[in-house]
């Protein structure tokens, strides 16, 4: 028993002895409040810098941005989602900023129409409270004040992607049929298309033809099994609109659906997310290995993305570093001289 005490004590006396100090905080991004002169209050949002952002050997690096609503519940997931695909040598996604906007009136904001209770369904109308129809004055407040806070401050490229949720998420679709230039993609997690009597069904059936300028779309719902704790409208309303873009997809609309049994309402984004951020940019992940054998194969893969997305984008200076840096490590000038001439057309000095 002595023995026992003795080998118990000695380990806790030496991590005692040396006591554990408080390192740097683990950040993974900060919250700006703008003063917003559109919505007449103070609007919060929070603000995700990828990994290499600050590396000083590319300060001319610019990134997509995903500007994320509902962003108190989805932004500190989302990053690490955005830091895992997007890391080197092998990234599915480039690397990204995220701009999460928090809410103070949710469905004043995220709502397309103006609607009363009485206008309602019985069952639809227990989820009307308050304020609603916000969505126009909500997108101006993006356009005018959020966009030029982050596109001032930050060094961003000109590729957007909305992401919502329910109500964010007939946000977003009312978004892309109604005010198509603000962003490039949409990720839609079980949509609240019905709303105002599926109002945005009408309207897509409708505009179902329009130029929806090779936007690409990313569509959830959840499964079958899960729809017992919905709205019956809920459900059959996202199945709709699935329907009709499935048999009538615009020309300029990439788009996908996908329905996950086993997800419920609230935790659709979660697997939503990471498989519309590899949707959106199917095609990035390049094995670059395979150069050896294909020198030209970083030229055709950004060419096949860049037709695909209706888009230019680039190889970042990091990625052709990182594969020069790999062929330098195995002796191989033939394919170290290629990719530095490939990077010198893209990032002249």
């Amino acid at each position: 028993m002595k023995k026992f005490l003795y080998t118990l004590l000695v380990p806790l006396t030496l991590l005692f002895a040396h006591p554990i100090t408080a390192q740097e905080a683990i950040e993974i991004g900060k919250t700006y409040t703008i003063k917003s002169k559109v919505l007449n209050e103070d609007r919060k949002i929070q603000v995700y810098l990828p990994a290499g952002y600050n590396e000083a050997q590319y300060p001319n690096q610019l990134y997509p941005v995903i500007y994320l609503l509902d962003g108190e519940s989805n932004f500190n997931y989302l990053t690490a989602y955005l830091d895992k695909l997007s890391r080197y040598p092998y990234p599915s996604i480039p690397e990204m900023i995220i701009v999460g906007v928090i809410n103070t009136n949710r469905t004043r904001d995220l709502t397309p129409t103006k609607v009363s209770s009485e206008e309602m369904s019985t069952e639809q109308a227990k989820k009307i409270k308050g304020e609603n129809g916000g969505n126009d004055a909500f997108f101006k407040f993006l356009k005018e004040e959020v966009f030029t806070y982050v596109d001032t401050n930050y060094r961003t490229l000109d590729y957007k992607i909305l992401i919502g949720h329910s109500f964010g998420g007939i946000t977003a679709l009312n978004n892309l049929l109604n005010y198509t230039n603000m962003f490039n993609a949409y990720i839609v997690h079980d949509p609240s298309i019905w709303w105002d009597n599926k109002v945005i069904l009408r309207e897509y059936t409708d505009g179902i033809n329009q130029d929806f300028k090779h936007r690409r779309l990313f569509l959830t719902q959840v499964g079958e099994s899960e729809n017992k704790d919905h709205l019956s409208d809920h459900y059959s309303a996202i199945k709709e609109f699935d329907t009709l873009l499935s048999k009538h997809t615009p020309a300029t609309l990439s788009y996908k659906y996908v329905a996950y049994e086993g997800e419920d309402h609230g935790s659709i984004p979660l697997k939503g997310n990471l498989d519309g951020l590899r949707y959106i940019f199917d095609g990035y992940r390049i094995n670059f290995k395979e150069l050896k054998n294909n020198p030209t194969l970083l030229q055709e893969t950004f060419k096949a993305l860049n037709k695909q997305m209706h888009y230019d984008f680039k190889p970042t200076e990091k990625f052709l570093d990182t594969v020069i840096k790999y062929f330098s490590s195995t002796g191989d000038t033939n394919t170290v001289n290629e990719v530095t001439k490939y990077k010198d057309t893209l990032y002249k000095k």
